[in-house]
């Protein structure tokens, strides 16, 4: 038996000061080593689960690529050929069609959507439409301003958002300001196309015989 067993040992109050800065380091070394290798199991067991969790959903991920490639190329062959059946032509340009299977309670929608950009003129033609806006409507209504201005025209942000405002283009030529219309029509023509993306779902009747949206969002899970 070593020294320091032997005063591990002995009762508290028979060591030396000396001695008990001994046992006192030692346990301080034993609680560091433990913390130590409870941090490194921590660690190790965290470093396996984030990178087996994000092998499984980089796998379920492709996999849903391959079912979203497989049934968007099978439905627009499908919708196509319904058209040729009928000897009639499908509409050029058609960016929207549903297909149902026979007991109509599962339906498939797949839906194209232009996606836009808006160049970078569009920041001054937002600044002039909510000037106007505050001009117009802040002293005449100002609880009508305000909500204008807080919800109907902002993004989540919290900013102006073009979408919105372009969105809101026809409603703004009944209020007649034809400085209020030219600023929207300015931003109308800030907006490029720069391309178009494909949604696929899947809907199924519930016991109400309502559509439900089959999702694969994981949240709704």
């Amino acid at each position: 038996m070593n020294n320091l067993e032997q005063l591990l040992q002995k009762p508290i109050s028979e060591l030396s000061s000396a001695e008990l800065e001994q046992v006192m380091t030692h346990k301080r070394e034993q609680e560091r080593q433990k913390e130590a290798k409870e941090r490194a199991d921590y660690e190790d067991e965290k470093e396996v689960f984030i990178n087996d969790l994000a092998g499984a959903f980089r796998e379920q991920a492709e996999k849903l690529k391959a079912i979203k490639s497989m049934a968007i190329g099978k439905g627009m062959e499908l919708n196509r050929r319904i058209y040729e059946i009928n000897g009639k032509e499908m509409k050029e340009g058609q960016k929207t069609f549903t297909i149902k299977n026979k007991k109509d309670n599962v339906k498939v929608v797949i839906d194209t959507q232009e996606r836009f950009e808006f160049t970078e003129e569009a920041q001054v033609h937002i600044s002039a439409i909510k000037d106007i806006f505050k001009e117009k409507f802040e002293q005449r209504n100002k609880g009508f301003y305000s909500l204008l201005d807080s919800i109907l025209m902002r993004n989540s942000n919290g900013d102006y958002d073009a979408k919105l405002l372009t969105k809101a283009r026809l409603q703004v030529r009944k209020i007649g300001d034809e400085a209020l219309i030219t600023e929207f029509d300015k931003l109308q023509d800030c907006m490029r196309v720069v391309g178009s993306s494909t949604y696929l779902r899947v809907y199924e009747r519930d016991e109400n015989k309502k559509w439900r949206d089959i999702s694969l969002n994981f949240s709704s899970i």
